[in-house]
């Protein structure tokens, strides 16, 4: 196991810069995600870690050494990919052990040693003498799996590898790649557009878009103290609401002041500063809910469509020429075309700046964003 470190990492395709100048340190023995929108950057970044793309400037370091120019069968890293890539015409067993016999540092019984081992963790034991077209896409992601696990590399890479997968298999197999790493406890990336994956698998999780690092947080700050409005709209589903407001100061009091509504911030670093003007207010769609009666704590809106999700009923509500959507219990009574009455928890809230989308006010930050509001890429 290894840590690694990227500097300054740029790359450029044709004229087209994909990664964009990223720092990034990853500790020896870390499950790191990288997440973002197809087009971002991160699947690059992971080709540039393998030496599968050369960084057109920038250092990449593993542990002490310096392989920004190694070739990558010698960076002793292992990756699966999102196709699998095995061979068609090779059975399970010779797919797993291509790679080491090919390097001629193993001997045959290390590397059946190995792949028993292998198998035994993989539960694929009945299968090493089937080819993949006669395994399922399950079955074929394990045996992939299996071919890295033999390596025992410093760090493994990992390239949307439950993508072609269906959504219980899924499920079953981010299990499965968790116990793996508690297991075995090597540093790990894994590139996915899935933002459940990230979060779940994740012990750090690194949000990219556009080639740049947005944020680096756990799974849980990364969702409660969003550093931009990307990575606010981008974590979570349904996504936060995002709503312009005017901040006005009425007494000791902030409020956000929106066209048909006034919602009383708590007190918190950034109100003062950003008093007088305009922000765009983040509420998240369980900060809202659906009250008995209007009250002056609450505001109307109109229901324009219901999605029953079985454990909640999603609603799509305007109130003025704003919309956005809230979680309510799974049988409330309402229809298309219905007012309600409409609560906020204040102390979920969240405000961004109009122009430049960082997050300038937690309702709920313990410290001052002063602490925080520089993307952080040490994990």
């Amino acid at each position: 196991m290894t840590d690694l470190t990227l500097q300054g990492v740029r790359k450029e395709f044709d004229g087209v810069v994909a990664v964009k100048n990223i720092d990034l340190h990853i500790p020896d023995g870390a499950f790191v995600t990288v997440v973002g929108p197809s087009g971002c950057g991160k699947s690059t970044t992971l080709r540039l870690i393998a030496g599968l793309e050369q960084a057109t400037d920038g250092m990449i370091q593993m542990g002490t050494q310096d392989v920004t120019g190694v070739e990558p069968k010698d960076r002793d890293v292992a990756m699966v990919f999102q196709n699998y890539a095995l061979y068609p015409h090779m059975t399970a067993r010779r797919n797993i052990t291509f790679g080491m016999k090919a390097a001629g540092d193993f001997s045959d019984e290390e590397i059946e040693r190995q792949v028993a081992e292998a198998a035994a963790v993989l539960d694929i034991d009945d299968l090493l003498d089937r080819k993949p077209g006669e395994l399922s896409g399950g079955e074929r992601q394990r045996v992939a799996l299996g071919r890295a696990l033999v390596r025992d590399p410093e760090v493994f890479l990992m390239d949307e590898p439950l993508s072609n997968l269906d959504a219980k298999l899924r499920i079953k197999m981010r299990a499965e790649l968790a116990k793996l790493h508690s297991e075995f406890g090597t540093t790990t990336i894994y590139v996915t557009h899935d933002q459940t994956e990230a979060l779940t698998l994740g012990d750090r999780v690194v949000v990219m878009n556009d080639g740049r690092i947005q944020q680096v947080d756990s799974p849980q700050r990364l969702y409660d103290f969003p550093k931009t409005r990307f990575v606010a709209e981008f974590i979570g589903d349904p996504a936060m609401n995002m709503l312009p407001v005017d901040i006005a100061r009425n007494g000791t009091d902030y409020e956000a002041v929106g066209p048909t509504f006034r919602i009383t911030l708590p007190e918190g670093d950034g109100l003062e500063a950003a008093a007088g003007g305009q922000a765009i207010l983040g509420i998240r769609p369980e900060s809202l809910s659906v009250a008995d009666s209007a009250d002056r704590s609450s505001f109307t809106a109109e229901v324009t469509v219901t999605e029953p999700l079985g454990d909640s009923l999603l609603l799509e509500c305007r109130t003025g020429d704003q919309e956005f959507k809230l979680h309510a219990e799974p049988r409330t009574a309402v229809k298309p075309g219905d007012q309600v009455a409409l609560t906020v928890d204040a102390e979920r809230l969240h405000l961004f700046d109009s122009q430049t989308g960082n997050a300038i006010y937690h309702a709920a930050a313990a410290q001052s964003l002063e602490e925080t509001d520089t993307v952080d890429s040490t994990i």
